[in-house]
């Protein structure tokens, strides 16, 4: 008796265990790694200015979409347009590395197109992407840099298909590994399907990776391949979810509404689309509000499915359309009409570097950070050491990098950075002048008390011939390339 009660302990064990295993580690078959290996590259730059974030070396992953164009899909945040650099490099899978331009980086979903020879990628076929919904439970493979080290494979499991993550709402998926550092830009490859389902941007570097749907990179791909400069479109909402039940609670849900969806929507986990805040100077401001739940949009039900609205939003903005949601506010149902706006004429492409601090307009992802409203778009959140921006500017504790927002340098009222452009000659001349800006970051004062105080401030610079002049950074979308200008 005392062997069959631990014979059939054992056998429940094997069964319980045969069901998860089966269920988070999938086939690492060496065909199926011998088969995607190719279309994997390593990338790697340098960047020498920056609007925001750090001047340094980086690296990531992307995987190659089109042979015939030698398109290949990473990160947004990997190829890094908020900085001038001047080269990209793509290890290939024979390791053989080979230059790379920026075709393309969205100004909303992270994910970006580079461009490779398509003699030295030597492929023939290119990798099925879809265009399924993506299921709970999907058995994925994951082929990158993970830990910077070239071509590592991982498994895991699709937790949930409906999560928003990333500086601005972008659709994501929660997937189920370790991913560390240098992963960013993986395919996600669906081992049941055979077919590429996303690409990795993210993770908490311990039990869960987040990932891009690849659909968001098949749109790119379509205005590419038609000779087409694609474009994303907004409305300047941020949103997240909210579970129904709070939705009921605190913003007075109808019952029978919240019912409905949960019906209809089991794979929403009762979490339903709400706006969170508004971007100061958008198409939603005035229009929407912090609470707001959103149903539909011209007609069609969302759900929670980010993707599918923002590609409603992106074809109605394209041909000059509004969009009408439909949204419950505090337990009325209403109509919102809101005309997009083009976010890819937010995205950085221009900065000066002038007495060692660098000046860009904000886009959309510093408008969010700070809150910044009005005409005054000039940012400074880099200088440089010795600096004299640097010594007279509030600076974030232990560093060089600041949110400070200009508005006057010397005599000359800054909105654009033509403004800078204009005044540079006669501050160069003089050598010292004022500046007065707001101050969006923090400040420690006095007592080591932090201020938070967003008012005009006004300080002295001085600025020598020995700190470098002026620079202007351009990027040209026709070259793909960044060239630089003396300012005299």
């Amino acid at each position: 008796m005392l062997i069959f009660y631990h014979f059939k302990k054992l056998m429940k064990f094997i069964f319980i265990s045969s069901i998860f295993s089966s269920s988070v580690f999938c086939s690492t078959n060496p065909k199926l790694l011998a088969k995607l290996q190719p279309y994997v590259v390593s990338i790697k730059s340098r960047s020498i200015v920056a609007a925001y974030g750090d001047v340094s070396p980086s690296a990531g992953t992307g995987f190659i979409v089109d042979v015939k164009n030698g398109y290949i899909f990473s990160n947004a945040h990997v190829a890094a347009g908020n900085k001038v650099i001047p080269e990209y490099l793509a290890t290939l899978s024979s390791g053989k590395e080979i230059v790379i331009k920026l075709i393309y980086s969205d100004p909303a979903a992270d994910i970006a197109v580079f461009q490779g020879s398509p003699n030295e990628i030597d492929l023939k076929n290119d990798l099925p992407l879809s265009s399924d919904p993506v299921r709970v439970g999907t058995n994925v493979l994951i082929i990158g840099k993970n830990e910077n080290r070239h071509f590592s494979t991982q498994t895991g499991i699709v937790a949930n298909p409906n999560e928003i993550e990333g500086h601005l709402p972008q659709h994501a998926m929660r997937i189920s590994l370790n991913m560390q550092g240098g992963g960013s830009g993986s395919m996600v490859y669906d081992v049941s399907s055979g077919k590429v389902i996303g690409v990795i941007f993210a993770s908490n570097m311990a039990t869960s990776a987040f990932a891009l749907p690849i659909t968001y990179g098949v749109d790119i791909l379509r205005a590419l391949k038609a000779g087409e400069e694609p474009k994303r479109f907004g409305l300047g909402a941020i949103l997240g979810y909210c579970s129904l039940d709070d939705l009921i609670k605190y913003y007075n849900l109808p019952k029978d509404i919240a019912e409905d969806y949960a019906k209809k929507y089991p794979e929403a986990f009762h979490r339903v689309l709400k706006v969170q805040s508004i971007l100061p100077d958008s198409p939603a401001e005035e229009k929407l509000e912090a609470g707001d739940c959103i149903l539909e949009v011209n007609g069609q039900e969302i759900g929670p499915n980010l993707y599918k609205l923002d590609k409603i939003i992106n074809e109605l903005g394209a041909t000059g359309k509004t969009v009408e949601l439909t949204i419950v506010r505090y337990g009325q149902k209403i109509k919102v009409s809101i005309v997009p706006y083009c976010m890819n004429d937010h995205q950085i492409n221009r900065m000066i570097v002038f007495g060692g601090a660098t000046f860009f307009e904000a886009d959309d992802v510093m408008i969010r950070r700070t809150g910044l409203k009005g005409k005054n778009r000039v940012l400074i959140t880099n200088t440089r050491l010795g600096s004299s921006f640097l010594e007279k500017l509030p600076m974030f504790p232990g560093s060089n990098q600041a949110m400070i927002c200009v508005e006057k340098l010397g005599a000359y009222d800054i909105f654009t950075l033509d403004d800078v452009v204009k005044a540079i000659p006669s501050l160069l001349k003089n050598g010292r002048f004022t500046i007065a800006f707001r101050n969006y970051g923090i400040k420690i004062g006095y007592d080591e008390k932090v201020i938070f105080n967003q008012g005009r401030l006004l300080e002295e610079i001085n600025v020598y011939e020995h700190d470098g002049g002026a620079e202007e950074f351009r990027f040209d979308k026709t070259s793909h390339e960044w060239s630089v200008n003396k300012i005299s």
